[in-house]
């Protein structure tokens, strides 16, 4: 069944993206760093295909981490793809539904990990979130069978615009990422690829901002391909299925082939 999000859900979560985009320090590789994510937590995840729900112990201000993993069939000796998944505001109380009716059906064919966590009403800038989003994806490079060319960030809405932050401080460790649901202005080049897809009737991020603000990116020298999604509108984010799938042959072909 697909999911229809709440009017009123999202006038909370679009709160959220009001926020000031910041950035926490990366520490990592430092002998004083320790991981956000307790690690034998981690490796206990088992590998077996399918879609998981369940949580992870972490070593912050929380005592665990709820996440929806979909685990998919691996060859042995094939590194697949790892897609993180950032939701929007009113993905945060029912991550697992808007996971489950658009993230995993749109990009199942890709054949990788996606990992798809709660984060709550916050906003993924957030230092102790962006840290768990890193550490997650160093634990997972080391103990699964991830190409690290092939690490890929999805975002809607307020993870959209977290999305766009993280293409400028994290282009070491993303190899695209896919936007939906947002208009974030950009200041500078960003040296990773971008697939920016928008719904022409999105009332809270209008087209014709998005139009605007993806030319001045391209104009900075942004590799972004704009994908117009047709009588979208933000609430219904499940619509976006199908052409959420029009992703995978621009990785496959236009980026990931040069990697």
């Amino acid at each position: 069944m697909k999911y229809s999000f709440l009017h009123s859900l999202l006038c909370f979560g679009i709160l959220a993206i009001i926020t000031s985009c910041k950035s926490g320090l990366d520490t990592r590789g430092t002998k004083a760093y320790i991981s956000s994510i307790n690690s034998e937590s981690f490796k206990a995840i088992p590998l077996i295909p399918g879609n998981r729900i369940s949580t992870i112990k972490v070593n912050d201000k929380e005592s665990e981490w709820k996440y929806d993993l979909t685990v998919p069939k691996i060859k042995e000796g094939k590194k697949v793809p790892l897609f993180i998944v950032l939701h929007g505001g009113v993905g945060s109380k029912n991550y697992t539904k808007f996971n489950n009716c658009l993230v995993t059906p749109g990009l199942k064919d890709a054949g990788g990990f996606i990992f798809s966590p709660s984060g709550a009403w916050r906003t993924w800038t957030l230092d102790y979130l962006e840290k768990r989003i890193l550490d997650f994806i160093d634990l997972a490079k080391e103990h699964w069978p991830i190409d690290p060319n092939k690490i890929v960030l999805v975002g809607y809405s307020n993870g959209a615009i977290a999305g766009w932050q993280y293409a400028k401080d994290y282009n070491d460790i993303f190899s695209a990422m896919i936007l939906m649901g947002s208009n974030c202005k950009v200041k500078e080049k960003l040296n990773i690829p971008i697939y920016v897809i928008q719904g022409t009737e999105d009332k809270f991020f209008p087209i014709k901002k998005a139009r605007k603000r993806v030319a001045e990116a391209k104009a900075l020298g942004c590799n972004i391909t704009f994908i117009e999604a047709e009588g979208k509108t933000h609430l219904k984010a499940c619509e976006y299925e199908e052409i959420l799938k029009t992703s995978i042959p621009w990785m496959e072909n236009e980026v990931w082939q040069t990697k």
